[in-house]
């Protein structure tokens, strides 16, 4: 694989021109290995300690990190050395010596104003912890600054600038979830509170049972009143009749795919651009164009009703087909990416017909061809921004991955082939369709990829950090491994690990949002409390068990007060952790000088798994010249492109 990876250059057309300089590269490293060798093994000799203190760091010892640093001082020659000994005094309960060190810093980065900042506010100082906060924020626009500015004046109850905070807060990085209850109140405390209404519904879509989020939202309505969200429904209503349904032309000749719409639904609200039938095995019902229609299930039978007035129809069977030859279908209030930040209740148009199977819940089924799946999957999975040869390779990947589910049947116990959230791909019909996203769609049709004459598990996610992780599920050989540039893969130490998290190293998916390339979470006792429903003093360590390619955990240990909980496998990590952008992190615990914790602080790359495509970096390549069959070959090596047809 390092072979491909070094294969890329940053310029396509470079590349086709300079193969001579390429193979010369390739040789150089050999010519000069005799006169390096022994200056590097001397400066990774010397440098030793640190990997031993970075070890222990993460075995959370941090008193044994600190004493390899100490006896070692002399060989402290570097800023992020500083830092990182620092940091681990600041750790360990020890804010005075974290600020003298520190202090001595003659250029000091984003990184010392930050512990700066920190290691005062640890110690009650809060003018100079603002004061550093500020600094680092000049060097680079971070989470954790951010966020204990906006916590120290929410504090203080300076609301107004709290929720300044709090605000750039969440635009830096919207997966972040807590930061909106607190900007919910610092909004009801101002007297906004249709904008503080706005984030406590949020707050309560991420933490349901949190008792303090749904006394807030009582309160924010109580405010409110009534008659605001009456003037909201009708607003709402006659937006809805405004919405125009128009003639498509279906397509033939293609494979079809069942789409799980939904599948606990008590009943829901439809209605169609032109005429359709609804119907069982033995009855049926013409439904007029444009006439909002709502379907319940009652006594195990599903009643078609007028929306309106609630005048029954007709009654059917707990099998239901609904079709129209060639007009879209309007759907009320679908659901999607629950308890995620994304998650939306939002009204939705779809191609195809729809299938209903009614047991204890209907289950809404889409029935559509696969490339009008495609049209409805693309623009709710990638920038529809993006350069056209970014979006062809999306579109590959994506038919790729919808025929690969099909054959898997991972729905089948559900009737359906695929669902339309993120456990398969995000699909979210008509609705989100794009010109630009329908014509990479249209100019890859039927083209998917294979390796041995089968079609792969075309997995992808927003932005890789830098390192593509062949191995977090099951490892395939057609998934690329290191980092996503023209680097060549090497496995990191753990001082190189250390400081990959806290810095920002030249890769493809390095030239999109920062957020997503590194993130950082940091929760005080308070935050711990709310997002993870028990004390944080209670917390005694989190210790990686298993690790992964470009340091993503597979297995993590939590020991608490109590017990011990053994976490596995990248979904189950980010979800236990509060929903974290990826497995790929550094946790530190902040523990005061009778060694309990009060702080937890998380340093993570990437947003998604790791896996297969970086869309963040194909849209990097595709910038750079490089077309969708170079960016499909890079991502998935030992593979081809086939016309399926």
């Amino acid at each position: 694989m390092s072979v491909q990876l070094f294969r890329i250059p940053t310029d396509a057309e470079s590349f086709k021109k300079s193969s001579p300089k390429i193979v010369f590269c390739l040789l150089l490293p050999i010519l000069l290995l005799s006169v390096s060798v022994n200056s590097r093994c001397e400066e990774n000799f010397s440098r030793a300690f640190l990997d031993k203190a970075a070890s222990y760091k993460e075995a959370m010892d941090y008193k044994k990190a600190i004493s390899e640093i100490e006896d070692n001082k002399n060989l402290l020659n570097q800023v992020q050395d500083i830092n990182f000994l620092s940091r681990l005094y600041y750790l360990n309960g020890q804010s005075e010596k974290a600020i003298a060190t520190l202090s001595a810093i003659e250029n000091k980065d984003w990184i010392s104003y930050l512990y700066l900042g920190l290691s005062y506010e640890d110690l009650g100082e809060t003018t100079l912890a603002v004061k550093n906060y500020l600094e680092s924020l000049k060097f680079n626009e971070n989470f954790i600054a951010l966020y204990r500015l906006a916590k120290i004046y929410y504090k203080h109850k300076s609301y107004e600038k709290a929720s300044r905070f709090f605000s750039k807060l969440i635009a830096l990085d919207s997966s972040t979830r807590f930061a909106n209850y607190y900007l919910a109140e610092c909004f009801l405390k101002t007297g906004d509170y249709k904008r503080a209404y706005t984030y406590s519904a949020k707050s309560i879509n991420f933490y349901p049972d949190n008792k303090d989020i749904k006394t807030q939202l009582l309160a924010i309505k109580d405010k409110i009143g009534k008659a605001f969200f009456i003037e909201t429904k009708r607003t709402v209503e006659r937006a809805r009749d405004m919405v125009r349904l128009m003639f498509y032309k279906r397509e033939k000749n293609v494979p079809t795919i069942k789409v799980g719409i939904a599948t606990d639904l008590k009943d829901f609200t439809f209605r169609c651009g032109g005429d359709f039938t609804v119907s069982d095995s033995k009855n049926s019902f013409k439904g007029e164009k444009n006439k909002f229609y709502k379907i319940i299930f009652q006594n195990n039978r599903l009643y078609l009703t007028d929306n309106r007035t609630g005048t029954v129809y007709k009654k059917f069977r707990n099998q239901v087909f609904i079709k129209s030859r060639s007009y879209p279908f309007y759907i009320l209030d679908v659901s999607y990416g629950r308890t995620n930040f994304w998650h939306k209740k939002i009204d939705r148009i779809y191609r195809g017909d729809f299938k209903l199977i009614a047991n204890k819940d209907i289950t809404l089924i889409n029935i559509i061809s696969i490339e009008e799946y495609l049209y409805g999957v693309l623009p709710a999975e990638i920038l529809a921004s993006y350069d056209k040869e970014a979006l062809r390779a999306q579109a590959i990947a994506a038919r790729t991955l919808a025929f690969r589910s099909i054959k898997q049947q991972r729905h089948a116990n559900e009737s359906f082939d695929v669902c339309a959230d993120v456990h398969c791909q995000v699909y979210q019909g008509m609705s989100v369709e794009t010109a630009a996203t329908n014509r990479a769609v249209d100019e890859t049709k039927g083209q998917i990829v294979l390796c041995k004459s089968e079609p792969i598990e075309t997995i992808y996610h927003s932005n890789c950090g830098g390192c593509l992780r062949p191995d977090v599920f099951s490892k395939k050989e057609y998934y690329a491994q290191g980092f996503d540039s023209t680097k060549s893969y090497r496995p990191m130490s753990f001082y190189e690990e250390e400081n990959w998290f806290t810095s920002f190293p030249e890769n493809f998916c390095a030239h999109s949002y920062k957020s997503n390339y590194r993130w950082q979470r940091v929760y005080d006792e308070e935050d711990f409390l709310l997002a993870f429903g028990y004390p944080l003093k209670n917390l005694t360590s989190i210790i990686p068990q298993e690790k992964i390619t470009c340091g993503a955990y597979k297995l993590i240990q939590v020991e608490t007060s109590k017990d011990k909980t053994n976490i596995k496998g990248d979904f189950n990590i980010r979800n236990y952790f509060d929903k974290l952008r990826s497995s790929a992190f550094k946790v530190d615990i902040k523990f005061s000088s009778r060694h309990q914790a009060k702080m937890i602080f998380f340093w993570g790359a990437g947003f998604g798994h790791g896996a297969g495509m970086c869309q963040e970096g194909a849209q990097f390549m595709a910038k750079s010249g490089f077309t969708y069959q170079e960016i499909i070959r890079h991502y998935y090596p030992h593979t081809e492109i086939v016309q399926r047809y």
